[in-house]
């Protein structure tokens, strides 16, 4: 059985703590970097019915600048390297990200101008969701072990999913804030549709797909990439644009409803562009939850009251196709890791924990967990080494 499976069927009573075989140190092709820019910009309206159709995942006429989402004066350019030499992508966030950037990698410093969160009266809108506006450690294990192969530490299932994506994987991305993975996957090869909050994709993850479509970074200058195909799969909504290899496209999914109920619109949309009964039965809400072939979800369910609805989402998904696979990264806060310093305190409680998000998937679910790869976050303000682990989990075929 894999690491992860031996420990978990014996009684853990010690914190989980991975393998050091599975440990994936940082890719020496990979970098990132931030810079500060200003902006003149105004906010989205809600009212805006083209606007709403484009987070629903319909399309739109824009010919607004990139900017026009974002309503803040300082932002931070997030930017990241491909497997392509020279090749990169960009990310426009509301603030710089957090143990996401290793020593010699530039760093944005905000300035703390005290303005209240443009979004907070938002429908829908938590304190939570705010944290999508930046990246986190999750994202660029994700965006790694997925993209950068490392034939010394890779693992042969690790090497698989690096095959599915550049072979166009049909990926759900959960939690996909300003977009960095789902990007970066689709850049690779695979077909993405990510989600999150209605603000976040309005206002972040619709932006930036738009802002790297049809082109990846060289340099200073935009190189247009030529398309395989010129609309996007049947599956995705039309929002979908190319980047690079494959494709991505995204819709507004709160993990406290149903999911069918939230990508019945892409079903709907693609069928009236087409005549005959097979076209519109291809994309009803229960045959685009039968293609997903892996669900992505990126150190989002860190407070425990995420965690319920998250594996509710994506237990739609398994309910509809048995083989789908959840890919999920996660950072240990428990104050368990390499210091014996921990604590037990309220605040500390929120936070989800290594063994309670292994406990809730493999005793509460019934899914099979393995551990894919995990390495130490980047925290230069804790003495305490934390982890962040990538599991994959599966539906018991029972």
């Amino acid at each position: 059985l894999p690491y992860c499976d031996r420990m978990f069927m014996q009684e853990i009573i010690l914190p989980f703590k991975g393998d050091p075989s599975l440990l994936r140190p940082a890719s020496k092709d990979f970098h990132c970097h931030e810079s500060l820019e200003r902006h003149e910009t105004i906010l989205n309206d809600d009212s805006n019915s083209a606007e709403n159709d484009a987070v629903n995942g319909q399309d739109y006429d824009d010919e607004e600048d990139d900017d026009y989402y974002v309503s803040s004066d300082q932002v931070v350019m997030f930017q990241c390297t491909l497997p392509e030499k020279n090749k990169s992508l960009t990310f426009q966030c509301l603030e710089p990200s957090c143990g996401v950037l290793i020593e010699e990698e530039t760093a944005a410093e905000k300035e703390e101008d005290g303005a209240m969160d443009p979004f907070f009266f938002d429908t829908g809108y938590t304190l939570a969701g705010k944290t999508g506006f930046q990246v986190w450690p999750g994202s660029r294990l994700v965006v790694e072990a997925m993209t950068f192969a490392d034939p010394e530490h890779d693992s042969p299932q690790l090497k698989a999913w690096q095959d599915r994506m550049a072979n166009g994987a049909k990926v759900l991305e959960l939690g996909s804030g300003v977009g960095v993975v789902g990007a970066s996957l689709a850049s690779f090869g695979a077909q993405v549709l990510l989600s999150d909050l209605k603000t976040l994709v309005q206002n972040s993850t619709l932006p930036n797909l738009k802002r790297n479509a049809n082109r990846q970074q060289s340099g200073d200058t935009a190189e247009v990439s030529e398309a395989s195909s010129s609309s996007p799969p049947l599956w995705l909504p039309k929002n979908a644009v190319r980047i690079g290899k494959g494709w991505a496209g995204t819709t507004a999914v709160d993990w406290t409803v149903p999911l069918p109920e939230q990508v019945q619109h892409i079903g709907a949309d693609k069928s009236t562009l087409n005549n005959d009964s097979s076209s519109s039965s291809a994309t009803e809400p229960s045959s685009i939850l039968s293609q997903v072939e892996v669900v992505i979800a990126s150190d989002c369910v860190w407070l425990v009251s995420m965690m319920e609805p998250l594996f509710d989402t994506v237990d739609y998904v398994f309910q509809h196709n048995p083989n789908a696979k959840l890919l999920l990264s996660f950072q240990r806060r428990d104050g368990t890791g390499t210091s014996s310093n921990s604590s037990n305190s309220k605040e500390e409680s929120m936070f989800t924990t290594v063994d309670k998000i292994l406990t809730t998937m493999q005793q509460d679910r019934k899914w099979s967990v393995q551990c894919l790869t995990w390495r130490y976050v980047n925290q230069q303000s804790s003495e305490d080494k934390k982890e962040i682990f990538m599991f994959e989990a599966s539906p018991s075929k029972n």
